[in-house]
């Protein structure tokens, strides 16, 4: 008998071994395979699939849902407010032999999007003026939400650039993102989300771009000033600048893991 994914009716139909297009993958880790796919009813999809998944991430999803579920339910909230992402179709979870355990996230493809990383990578637009304006719009409008996105970075912000004159961004993989009951503006968490985003625009565009477009978060100038401070702090390799890196990752963790507690007792 052909094991089967556990999905919803409007999902449409897969059936193991299911068969990948490898020109269809995005994305091959050791424990992680994303693709694309074309659903049966036509829409052409991005499939996000956790395998071989042990004790600890079993472990863990009794406490905190599966990555996927969360994941879903991030992007769902985003959506409601209108707020640019990746549009979520369904998640899924189940085994098979090819995969072991598996967690599988299918979300809308977007057209004629690139990757920052990608966008910013291009010989083309080295020497010209790139607004950042609606990319930091676009992160306030996030924290704002009450989301908290874990992996913000030039390869997890989609860029749309077929018209020039309004170039657009949006959200993806937030499988470390959080969803807090109110705003998250001005709180550590925010400020350690947009310092990573702008260390890596920094790293291709040069150290300073972003600072004037660090108004469009809601960033006054003292209030700019201190960010770029606390961004010198980050970007040492020393030994004590990595522990502040992790101390402040694992009180991000408890202080999502007790706000998910806290929901579900009320």
């Amino acid at each position: 008998m052909t094991p089967k994914l556990n999905l919803p009716p409007e999902s449409g139909s897969f059936n193991w071994p299911f068969k990948i297009n490898t020109d269809n993958i995005i994305k091959a880790e050791a424990n992680c395979l994303i693709f694309t796919e074309q659903l049966e009813d036509g829409t052409s999809a991005v499939i996000k699939m956790y395998y071989r998944r042990g004790f600890a991430n079993v472990a863990r999803e009794y406490v905190l849902n599966f990555r996927v579920q969360r994941e879903s339910r991030i992007l769902r909230h985003l959506v409601n407010r209108g707020i640019p992402c990746t549009r979520p179709l369904f998640w899924t979870y189940g085994y098979c032999k090819v995969y072991g355990f598996y967690e599988l996230l299918c979300t809308r493809h977007i057209p004629n999007a690139i990757s920052l990383r990608t966008f910013l990578s291009s010989t083309s637009i080295a020497d010209k003026n790139i607004d950042l304006g609606p990319l930091m719009v676009l992160v306030y409008k996030m924290h704002r939400s009450g989301v908290y996105h874990g992996a913000l970075s030039t390869k997890n912000i989609l860029v749309d650039a077929t018209d020039s004159a309004q170039v657009k961004y949006f959200h993806i993989d937030l499988a470390r993102g959080w969803l807090f009951p109110g705003s998250i503006l001005g709180k550590r968490i925010a400020r350690f989300d947009l310092l990573k985003l702008v260390k890596k625009v920094e790293s291709r565009l040069g150290i300073g771009y972003c600072r004037p477009y660090l108004f469009h978060y809601g960033l006054g100038e003292e209030a700019i000033e201190k960010f770029y401070r606390e961004a010198g702090r980050y970007q040492s390799t020393s030994r004590k600048q990595k522990r502040l890196k992790n101390v402040m990752k694992v009180k991000v963790f408890f202080s999502a893991i007790l706000t998910h507690l806290n929901q579900k007792v009320h």
